[in-house]
């Protein structure tokens, strides 16, 4: 067991004169240190510059383009806002105006209508008085008719009664008599 501590020991010892000289190393500024630290930063100099070249030089190009082209929908949409604001007030003007035309437009059919009520209104009077002129004649003409009616009634009359007397001799009494017989024939309605 005692070898077996021996061989323990020196284990130990071995190990700590290891851990001894990678402590020196560690800080210690030797020329491994600074080569490593030169080769670590070509190192990352070097990925640097390729993922700068592969990786940010796009990612840059594609923000910058998406960065244009969020400036260029704002543009686009400041542009769409104003056009649609004018839309809006050529739109409320046009209702407005639609507005007043409906108005102008209703003034003007009542004012036709008015118009032609009023042309109506006057064709009628005038079909009414010539009615009327027509009708007037035709009781003129019924009138003249009724006259010449009446006169040859009476025309008739004096026949009837002149070859009465001339059939007799009359007298004063005879001729008065003979005037009421023909008027009794010839009835009342005749001489009304």
């Amino acid at each position: 067991m005692s070898s077996l501590l021996n061989v323990g020991h020196m284990m130990l010892a071995v190990e700590a004169a290891e851990e001894t000289t990678v402590v020196e190393r560690v800080f210690a500024l030797d020329a491994q240190l600074f080569m490593d630290a030169a080769i670590v930063a070509c190192a990352v100099l070097f990925l640097f510059a390729l993922l700068s070249y592969f990786v940010f030089n796009p990612a840059r190009d594609l923000l910058r383009r998406r960065q244009e082209r969020v400036l260029s929908e704002l543009e686009s949409a400041a542009r769409e806002k104003e056009e649609a604001l004018t839309y809006k007030l050529e739109y409320e003007d046009k209702l407005k105006n639609a507005e007043k035309s409906a108005d102008e437009i209703i003034s003007e059919g009542r004012k036709k209508a008015n118009k032609r009520s009023e042309e109506i209104i006057a064709a009628a009077n005038e079909e009414a008085a010539r009615i009327r002129l027509r009708t007037e004649k035709e009781i003129e003409l019924e009138k003249a008719k009724v006259k010449d009616d009446v006169k040859q009634e009476m025309v008739d009359v004096a026949k009837a009664m002149a070859s009465k007397f001339i059939s007799e001799n009359m007298d004063a009494d005879r001729q008065a008599a003979l005037v009421d017989e023909v008027i009794n024939e010839m009835g009342d309605k005749t001489w009304q």
